[in-house]
């Protein structure tokens, strides 16, 4: 492209400075992490939106010709499928606003391109439930603004709509602290706006030299390059409400406006609804995932749906060593301890028929037994996708941290397997994952030694080598009432429950060394069960040894305390004794009644800090 006068774009113009504006925001998105403080500061906004805009770009690389207004419904739709946080969903909405005002034109002139933009722009602004000035829409409507009064004034070439409205854009950046106390507060503009006028710069600096701008490497994790701006520190966690809870809606003739009202009732904040007719991404910050994912199966699909623990997200910016710990909900882990060592917990999926959920996130034990006390529907696991891995991932490798990702037996799971793909797909040099060849009550404790050598100072290799030597102390022990559940998701053989039901049989199960669960002994009759298995527990744990333990319990609240005060009294070296409660997602394959217990001579991983 040349100096020469522009009077108009077409599909491949465009295709060409979006594609340079994309580069440009994701070789940014490191700086752009690094000043995110609003609304939350969990400096994610430049990964967000470089992701958002990774959608983008691989819709516009599909092959094939197509007219101006294909191009930018394809954008705009992609967009919504892949916007991630805040800003994400803004941006995609702006994308629609782009494509909905735009639907008649084959070319923009400059008098059309300030029309979209505008409309666009109203339409960023329409998304949110409570807009803020100084933030992304306000630098997309004073751009537009700019564009409008330049093609209103009779200019025509679109190269100086760009260029002029590329100043103002920079200009209404450098006010949003002005207009937004947090940001004055730290000294730095809005990262969402930020992220606009980059894209901007991009596309400004192909319509000066024709060249589109190289395109770093989506699956680079900003912390690598440049870990000045990777580890910020921040002394404030998140406010108002824990959870980041986004989710993708699919139907006809969506109602948007509806939708928006409907979750405005809630006790949330950030709530941005972006998309429109077949198609709405969701994003708001909540206490209670499960309520925003309960409200839009009224209007639409679910067809994606997480929720991130800001909290989490916070603690990255204080993470004691170099190494992050992921595991799965399947893992009984106290909710104090996953705090104390910001351990990273991706949920299991399970449902009831149709009806998807969030493995202790939109469902809780308590829930999924009253749930499965009133339902015919049989409840089912599935793992986690991928995606969910990879969103993690993603967050932690930008902070500059290595991953190790501690999982569920692969023999009872295809969990492992979704975070080996995840780990592939973002970096397998920094990302490790190990088959803890266990499950719950084991699995945990597990998880809480690795994330004890971490805070320590161990190095992820260190950690792993440990592990693999130590693996088989981890033990998981499991007393089940009711086999039928297991056999019916296939943990259980069936000849194994006909004998205990017919029999009056309790059958003992345990981790065996190949990761599976297999028949440890049998309790016979109803009478004192617990007080029995407490004390075959006990004889399975040396006297001179102290161990941690952790029992969990399918909706045995009682039987579960028991077995704690029989073991604490049975026992002198209880280093420390947790009571559970178990993912509904072990509930689905052992039924009510279940405990679970897993225990592990400890010996604290030595100092390895300074």
């Amino acid at each position: 492209m040349t100096s020469a006068t522009i009077t108009h774009i077409d599909a491949p113009r465009l295709s060409r400075a979006m594609l340079s504006g994309i580069a440009n925001v994701l070789s940014r998105r490191d700086y752009i992490n690094s000043i995110n403080v609003f609304p939350v500061a969990d400096s994610d906004t430049g990964t967000n939106l470089a992701f958002t805009l990774v959608s983008v770009r691989e819709a516009i690389e599909q092959a094939g010709k197509r007219s101006l207004p294909d191009l930018l419904e394809q954008v705009a739709d992609a967009a919504i499928n892949g916007a991630r946080g805040n800003s994400g969903a803004i941006m995609a909405q702006y994308f629609q606003g782009l494509s909905d005002s735009s639907r008649e034109f084959q070319v923009l002139d400059a008098r059309r391109l300030a029309q979209a933009s505008h409309a666009a722009a109203r339409s960023a602004w329409g998304a949110m439930s409570e807009p803020v000035p100084g933030t992304l829409p306000t630098v997309l409507e004073d751009f537009a603004d700019e564009l409008a009064t330049l093609a209103e004034s009779g200019i025509e070439d679109i190269r100086q709509l760009i260029q002029r409205g590329l100043k103002r854009a920079r200009q209404s950046l450098a006010n949003t602290p002005a207009q937004l106390p947090v940001l004055r507060e730290a000294g730095v503009v809005d990262a969402g706006a930020q992220g606009f006028v980059d894209f901007l710069e991009g596309i400004w600096r192909y319509m000066r030299s024709g060249k589109i701008q190289a395109m770093p490497d989506a699956r680079s994790t900003p912390g690598q390059a440049s870990s000045g701006h990777a580890r910020m520190t921040h002394t404030e966690a998140p406010g108002e409400h824990r959870f980041c809870t986004e989710c993708l809606i699919e139907g006809q003739n969506l109602d948007v406006p509806g939708l928006r009202g409907r979750l405005e009732t809630l006790a949330a904040s950030s709530l941005v609804v972006a998309g429109g007719g077949r198609r709405a991404r969701v994003h708001i910050h909540t206490d209670a995932p499960g309520e925003v994912f309960r409200i839009c199966t009224e209007f639409g699909e679910i067809r994606q749906q997480k929720a991130d623990d800001m909290t989490r997200q916070h603690g990255l910016m204080n993470q004691h060593g170099q190494v992050a710990i992921v595991t799965d909900s399947a893992a009984d882990l106290p909710a104090e301890e996953i705090d104390r060592l910001g351990i990273h917990v991706v949920p299991v999926r399970l449902n009831f028929g149709d009806e998807e959920f969030l493995d202790k996130l939109s469902i809780s034990p308590a829930e999924f037994y009253r749930k499965l006390a009133g339902s015919n529907e049989k409840p089912q696991t599935s793992q986690p996708p991928p995606a969910d891995f990879r969103r993690q991932f993603e967050l932690l490798t930008s902070h500059g941290l290595d991953v190790l990702a501690i999982q569920i037996s692969g023999q009872l799971s295809g969990t492992r397997q979704a975070a080996e793909t995840a780990a592939r797909m973002v970096d397998a040099e920094r990302i490790q994952v190990f088959d803890s060849l266990n499950g719950a009550s084991g699995q945990g404790l597990m998880v809480l030694w690795a994330a004890e050598a971490a805070a320590r100072g161990w190095e992820r290799l260190a950690i792993v080598r440990r592990l693999e030597e130590i693996r088989e102390e981890f033990s998981t022990f499991a007393l089940v009432r009711d086999l039928s559940w297991g056999v019916r998701g296939g943990r259980i053989k069936p000849w194994m429950e006909t004998v205990s039901r017919r029999l009056s049989l309790q059958l003992v199960l345990a981790r065996t060394p190949q990761g599976t669960l297999g028949p440890k002994g049998v309790i016979a009759g109803k009478r004192n069960v617990v007080e029995r298995f407490g004390r075959r527990l006990l004889k399975r744990m040396q006297r001179d040894r102290a161990y941690r333990v952790v029992i969990s319990h399918t909706d045995a609240i009682e039987d579960a305390r028991l077995l704690r005060d029989i073991i604490l009294t049975g026992h002198p070296k209880v280093d420390g004794c947790w009571l559970e409660d178990a993912s509904p997602a072990i509930g689905v394959h052992a039924g009510p009644g279940a405990l679970l217990v897993g225990f592990h001579p400890w010996t604290a991983p030595e100092d390895r800090r300074g």
